[in-house]
């Protein structure tokens, strides 16, 4: 039998919980339920507690087909899911997770659908669908690339998105985007190995994308440069034929067969690329992280569970989601209670683990002095 608190929408025999019901048990008005739900940043916290009490023990649930009639409004913003550039890679899914937690406290949800990756044709068709028919109210473009045809069909059709990813080889874009800065994230790794004497640093790159592999190669040529431009802790660097392991353990392997400049330190452009370089330094008979400091990208599961523990550029999912979330439904006009999180690019953090922690073997090239400070890292 169920007791008094027990919320009633459990039972599917009872009727409706309305609004108003919810408002006479918690002691207020209408507007105050509604506030609660939709704008809870203008309540005190104890009228918002009283309120919430009320929902729970009543079993409300809000009534979406009303209020979408009423304002004309599904409460819904489509993304794309499926294949990403990088197959191995595992924060999309975390992405779409802390997407959809950002946005249900604003009333709003995730509707999810499949599109080539890749295929704008096949995806703005999609867009056309949803948008005519309003099913959803916004979207989120995931996973840019260079001539990307998305933002400028939707900025055409005066559709309120977003985009996770740089307008890559269009600096006049004035869509709003949201990225993490993969650039800074090789300047950081960088910067670690350096700190640690390392006058080798080699690359481990993907094919040429022109779009993130691209930055960071670049990234990794600027930075081992010295004040003159001459290479000054540049190793040499390695071509992965995809973003796997064992395409990347191949390709290291060839760099590790090169006596003369062999690199004491390796960055990797993913924490796949950099799974490959573990196994090809241990294939060679060496210790990564005594001979040869590894950094990888995305600190993955991959780089917590890697032995040893792989250094990795932490993304802050969880304030890409939030920023996506909150310039989308700024331009649908939602009261956030504050200004929209910045648009443009956000910071990795480099987590340090046991594959670059020590020092650079004695044996590396004597090097110029790297006068820069070291950059802040977390240790984990």
């Amino acid at each position: 039998m169920p007791t008094a608190d027990a919320p009633r929408a459990a039972d599917a025999r009872a009727p409706r919980v309305t609004i108003r019901a919810v408002a006479e048990h918690a002691g207020v008005s209408r507007q105050t339920v509604s506030n609660a739900l939709n704008a809870p940043h203008r309540l005190s916290p104890a009228t918002l507690e009283r309120v919430r009490r009320s929902v729970t023990s009543l079993g409300y649930r809000p009534d979406h087909a009303a209020r979408a009639l009423t304002s004309r409004r599904s409460g819904l913003i489509g993304i794309r899911v499926g294949s990403t550039a990088h197959r191995t890679a595992a924060h999309p899914d975390r992405l779409l997770h802390e997407l959809v937690a950002a946005a249900r406290p604003h009333g709003y949800r995730f509707l999810a659908f499949d599109a080539p990756y890749g295929d704008d044709a096949a995806e703005i068709a999609a867009y056309g669908e949803l948008l005519a028919a309003g099913d959803v109210d916004a979207v989120v473009v995931a996973d840019t690339h260079p001539g990307d045809a998305r933002p400028a069909w939707l900025a055409d059709r005066g559709a309120a998105f977003v985009a996770h990813g740089q307008p890559w080889g269009d600096p006049d874009a004035a869509h709003p985007w949201v990225d993490v800065d993969g650039a800074l994230g090789v300047r950081l790794a960088v910067g670690h190995l350096r700190a640690r004497g390392h006058r080798r640093i080699g690359f481990v790159g993907w094919p040429a994308d022109g779009a993130g592999g691209d930055a960071r190669r670049a990234a990794w040529l600027a930075a081992t440069a010295g004040a003159d431009g001459t290479p000054a802790a540049r190793g040499p660097e390695a071509t992965a034929a995809a973003d796997d392991p064992d395409a990347a353990a191949a390709a290291v392997a060839a760099l590790l067969g090169r006596s003369a400049d062999a690199p004491t330190a390796l960055v990797c452009a993913s924490d796949a690329l950099a799974l490959g370089a573990l196994a090809a330094v241990a294939d060679a008979g060496g210790t990564p992280g005594r001979d040869v400091a590894i950094t990888g990208y995305d600190d993955s599961d991959l780089a917590a569970f890697a032995r040893p523990g792989l250094t990795s550029l932490r993304q802050p999912i969880r304030l890409v989601a939030q920023t996506l979330v909150e310039q989308v439904l700024d331009r649908l006009g939602v009261d956030l209670g504050h200004r929209p999180a910045p648009a443009g690019l956000v910071p990795p953090e480099l987590v340090v683990r046991a594959s670059s922690a020590g020092p650079a073997p004695r044996a590396a090239a004597p090097g110029p002095a790297d006068a820069r400070p070291a950059p802040r890292t977390t240790a984990a």
